[in-house]
């Protein structure tokens, strides 16, 4: 089943508009048809009786979509009025049947998109088909909040992208740093913000319909931007690797697009890649090859990435710390020993 989740980007400066729905197939039937026929038969008429039934219990629908086909026996002209026919005579099946003209929308595709080879009879009645789609409307609600400057505390002008399951876009701020979509009622997103001089930051919330779960539940949707000076850095923190190994999770792949969008949108910037191993109690020079190899071979998975997807050589290095840089040199607990092995990008200078 297909997902179509429109998302309203919002002008510079406006607040977000009213509720809207967006739009999704819910549910389909197929629906076939003989060698050259536009009639519906009995099976065609069941199928069609069998998806109205349900009607009732669904939603927020908000109209049948028709799209007709044939196979690719004959001329395409001829087989385009057959696909017209067929959308039609299931049009009239549905107004016959009580669904208002206004909510039945209708396409005639002809043989220009089979579901299966002509080759075969079996294919070619499997393109024989008309099929009856129910688009709904998803609830949307509204996310807003304001990118700054970490230190000034000034609004950034700069784009927010938000991931949802099934759904990425981006939007700009205006000069304030004040952005406001709209998403799917009570998903789960992810906003990432990026700046030109700036480090990268994000977060996940869900996004609540109910004025009062939005008040009781709300999460601070300000971001924070860290200048990226010669000599800060910043730790990848979701960033996560198959223990002992230079592997990622499959968690942390997101993360690399976003490592890639923060070396695009500053493009004089030359950076150190630098990994990081959790080995309380032991010297670095005690550390095993092994051990020095994987802070290594962890930040070079990261640099790989980057020079795979255009960024020279020439702006950035890699090199493993080993244990030499622990964050918490004796740590007490799983949380404190998972930011010991990390990776973080430091900034050697701006040209």
């Amino acid at each position: 089943m297909r997902n179509v989740l429109f998302l309203l980007l919002l002008p510079l400066g406006l607040p977000a508009q009213g509720l809207f729905d967006s739009l999704y197939i819910r549910s389909t039937v197929n629906v076939f048809f003989q060698t050259g026929s536009a009639d519906l038969d009995a099976d065609a008429r069941s199928r069609l009786d069998s998806f109205l039934a349900r009607l009732p219990n669904e939603a927020n629908w908000a109209f049948l979509n028709i799209e007709a086909h044939t196979d690719s026996i004959g001329n395409s002209t001829n087989n385009e009025r057959l696909a017209a026919s067929r959308a039609e005579s299931v049009r009239r099946y549905l107004g016959e049947k009580g669904v208002a003209p206004a909510r039945i929308r209708a396409k005639a595709y002809g043989e220009r998109k089979p579901d299966a080879n002509n080759d075969t009879e079996a294919g070619r009645q499997r393109n024989r088909r008309a099929a009856v789609e129910l688009w709904s409307g998803k609830p949307m609600a509204t996310l807003s909040g304001y990118i700054r400057d970490a230190e000034t505390g000034k609004g950034l002008e700069t784009t927010v992208f938000f991931s949802t399951q099934t759904r990425s876009d981006s939007t700009q701020t205006d000069t304030a740093g004040f952005y406001s979509v709209r998403l799917p009622k009570d998903s789960i997103v992810r906003v990432d913000a990026v700046a030109e001089g700036y480090f990268f930051e994000s977060y996940m919330t869900k996004v609540f319909g109910s004025p009062e779960l939005y008040k009781k539940y709300k999460k601070d949707t300000n971001i924070a931007l860290a200048p990226a000076k010669a000599g800060e850095k910043a730790v990848l923190r979701d960033l996560f690797y198959v223990g002992n190994k230079a592997v990622l999770l499959p968690a942390s792949e997101p993360e690399l697009p976003k490592i890639l969008r923060f070396m695009q949108v500053n493009p004089d910037l030359q950076v150190e890649i630098a990994g990081h191993i959790n080995h309380p109690g032991l010297s670095p020079d005690n550390l095993e090859n092994w051990e020095w190899e994987l802070s290594v071979n962890r930040a070079k998975l990261v640099f790989t990435y980057l020079l795979d997807h255009g960024v020279s050589a020439e702006r950035m290095r890699f090199r493993g710390y080993g244990n030499a840089e622990m964050l918490f040199p004796n740590p007490v607990n799983e949380a404190q020993m998972e930011k010991n092995r990390r990776v973080e990008i430091r900034v050697l200078e701006r040209d």
